[in-house]
Order: C-alpha cells, then sequence, then structure tokens
C-alpha cells in the first residue's frame, strides 16, 4: 500500500435492490399499502417515486429508512484509522481478517451523515467514495413529483411475512475467507409485514439493534372495513360478539372524530392495541438469531412467535447455516426443537424451486399448521 494512501477500501457486497426497499419502507410508513405491496408495484411505484422519496428522506433529515440495508468493504489500514471511525460512527460493524486487513459494514445513513460533517477521517473517506454507487439519487436535480396509491381497506389477506433483501452469505463468506458464522454482523434480511396488531409491534421494537419503518397512525387514516383490527386465536367464544361490537364502535367514533374535524394524529388516541398495521425491519444475522431464540419460546405471546416462525424459516431459506439451530434456554426445550424440524423439513422441501428462480420472482413457504397458533404466511424474492 503506497504510504500516501491512509486506507484502501472495496466495495464487495451491497444488499440487494437497496434504494427500492428503503424507498418503499419509508413509503408505506405514509400509506395504508405495506412496503412488500410497494415493492413489487412498478408500475404504482415507479423508480421516480423512489429517487423522490429518497430525496424527501435526506431533505427532512429522516435518515432512518437508509437503514434498510448493507453495504460491505474490504479494507486495507492501520487499526488507529479504524478506532477512530468505530468511536465516532455507532452504525459501523468491523472485524479483524489479518494484520491491516478488516472487513466493515455500515449504512448508506452513516455515509450521507459523515458527508455532513466537517471534519474528515481516512476510513469514512474511503468508505464515502461508494456513495455514487450506494447512493446515485442523491445526485440526480430533476423535478419529481409524486404519485398517489389508492387507499387499502384493512388487510382481509391476513397476516403475512415478506423477505424483501438479504446478504449473499455464501458469496460474502467466498470472498474473505471466513466461515459464515464469522460473518453475522456484516449483512442481515429486511422483512416486509403486515396484517399483524400494534400489541404485536410494541414487542417487536424493543429489538434494538434494527432499523423499523412502521404505518403512522398520525398521517394514515385506519379503521376502514371490516379487516381493521386483530382477534386472539383464544377469545372466550361468550365475548366473542361482544368484541367485534366494541371494535364497531371504535371505528363509528373515529371516523365521527375525524368528520367533526379532528386530526388524525389526535383521533387515534381511540384506537386499541388490535388495531392492525404494517412495519418494516432491517437487522443483522447476529441480532435476529438473537431475537428467534427469545420469540419462538413458548413463554412469548402468540403472535410474535407465529410471525418470528415465519421469519425464522425465510432466513433459513438464504442462509441455512447460519440458523442450524437455536440459543439456550429455549434449545432445551423438546417441542421448540420438534417445531424447528419440521420447518426445517418444508424450507428443504422448497429450496430447489427457490434456487431455480430468476432475479424478482417469489415463492411462498408454508409453515406447518403444528408450528404456528395462528396463520402467517410466509413468502421470499429471489435474488
Amino acid at each position: 500500500m503506497m504510504e500516501s494512501v491512509l486506507v484502501e477500501a472495496k466495495l464487495i457486497q451491497v444488499s440487494p435492490e437497496l434504494s427500492r426497499v428503503s424507498a418503499a419502507a419509508m413509503r408505506s410508513c405514509y400509506s395504508s399499502w405495506p412496503a412488500h405491496v410497494l415493492f413489487l408495484d412498478h408500475e404504482s411505484f415507479p423508480e421516480s417515486e423512489v429517487e423522490r422519496m429518497l430525496k424527501k428522506a435526506v431533505e427532512l433529515g429522516h435518515l432512518d429508512v437508509l437503514e434498510h440495508g448493507f453495504a460491505t468493504w474490504l479494507v486495507k489500514g492501520r487499526v488507529e484509522y479504524i478506532s477512530e471511525a468505530l468511536v465516532e460512527h455507532r452504525f459501523l460493524n468491523v472485524s479483524k481478517i489479518s494484520e491491516r486487513r478488516w472487513l466493515v459494514t455500515t449504512t448508506v445513513r452513516s455515509l450521507l451523515e459523515y458527508r455532513r460533517r466537517g471534519y474528515r477521517m481516512p476510513l469514512m473517506d474511503a468508505l464515502a467514495e461508494s456513495l455514487p454507487r450506494l447512493a446515485p439519487w442523491f445526485w440526480e436535480k430533476k423535478e419529481l413529483r409524486p404519485i398517489k396509491q389508492k387507499p387499502k381497506e384493512g388487510y382481509p389477506e391476513g397476516p403475512e411475512v415478506w423477505l424483501l433483501s438479504y446478504t449473499d452469505f455464501d458469496g460474502l463468506a467466498a470472498k474473505v475467507g471466513l466461515e459464515q458464522d464469522g460473518l453475522a454482523l456484516h449483512g442481515g434480511f429486511t422483512f416486509s409485514v403486515s396484517g399483524v396488531s400494534r400489541a404485536f409491534t410494541h414487542q417487536l421494537v424493543r429489538h434494538r439493534f434494527a432499523a423499523y419503518s412502521q404505518q403512522s397512525q398520525r398521517h394514515v387514516r385506519v379503521a376502514r372495513g371490516t379487516a381493521w383490527y386483530g382477534v386472539p386465536p383464544w377469545l372466550p367464544q361468550d365475548v366473542e360478539g361482544d368484541y367485534h361490537g366494541f371494535m364497531t364502535h371504535v371505528a363509528s367514533f373515529y371516523s365521527e372524530l375525524i368528520e367533526k374535524g379532528a386530526r388524525k394524529e389526535d383521533a387515534r388516541f381511540v384506537l386499541p392495541n388490535a388495531a392492525l398495521t404494517h412495519i418494516t425491519m432491517t437487522a443483522n444475522a447476529w441480532e435476529y438469531a438473537r431475537m428467534f431464540s427469545l420469540r419462538v419460546d413458548p413463554a412469548a405471546q402468540w403472535e410474535i412467535r407465529d410471525v418470528t416462525w415465519a421469519m425464522l424459516a425465510l432466513s433459513m431459506l438464504v442462509a441455512p447455516s447460519l440458523f442450524r439451530r437455536l440459543d439456550e434456554p429455549v434449545w432445551n426445550i423438546e417441542d421448540v426443537r420438534r417445531k424447528l424440524k419440521l420447518v426445517k423439513d418444508v424450507v428443504e422441501e422448497k429450496r430447489r424451486h427457490f434456487n431455480s428462480l430468476g432475479p424478482g420472482e417469489k415463492i411462498e413457504i408454508p409453515i406447518p399448521k403444528d408450528v404456528q397458533e395462528h396463520e402467517v404466511r410466509a413468502y421470499a424474492i429471489k435474488y
């Protein structure tokens, strides 16, 4: 390495469809449509809308949507340059490969925030050279007009989990000469989850090493149609009618408040935890492994447990070696191990078909009925 070059960085992997995933996640916050529907609909959500949404995010300072994906570099440099950047940027993950050789992973958010700062750091300068490739929309100057989508009434399709984007851990391992187990901090998965209750998302966001973009009740009018709220599977039959009657009354009063001039952000105060929503989640494989081991536990609530089984099945489909087993103490529970084997068998049965798909094609992974208390459908998009 030339003495005048303090740090060399080679971009070796980027989350698939990074810009489109981030923009769909942002748009879903202000829409009755979840991120996966927007992502797949190139007619109603064209690339011009992707560009407009991401520019708006930067303009408003809502850079959290730019955490929905990862970029990874092979870096050559002295340890002091690596340490300097780690102190300043919490979104950096660094692993040492050998003397002065490092694997570094971060987000577009971290690079754009660094670009705004007045002082320079050798490592961040080297990583930021990749910004034109990671965020080409940032330099476009053309005027873009918003495209409106027709409102959606509730979630009659039921709860769904979509794997929108994922790291190719096999490819990454081959490029750096490391086992996949050592790469859990250097890539991950983006899920779009829809038709789930606010009670569920209150629990989900407690997994803090993650990025979230959730439908905003402040901006989106909800309680439309009849499929706008969830029903616990073990609701006593003698009160089921009263439950539905109460929800009908809530929806009516919510609509009355808005019609009489209340803002959506104020009318939402009457909405229950049962109100259905959608949310986009991105985290690295290390955080998902931790979450899966906590949330498939029989002690977890039924809704988050069922959604987690769907997320785990999809993760096993694209990164099987990272999710061969769960952590203790849940691994010690015989029924959990039995359900994990059922899920593994289904995933292995579908793997050949998944591998034969072309880029952008999708597949459903049917979760065994014996694993879930209520059906959560699971889908993956192939890259």
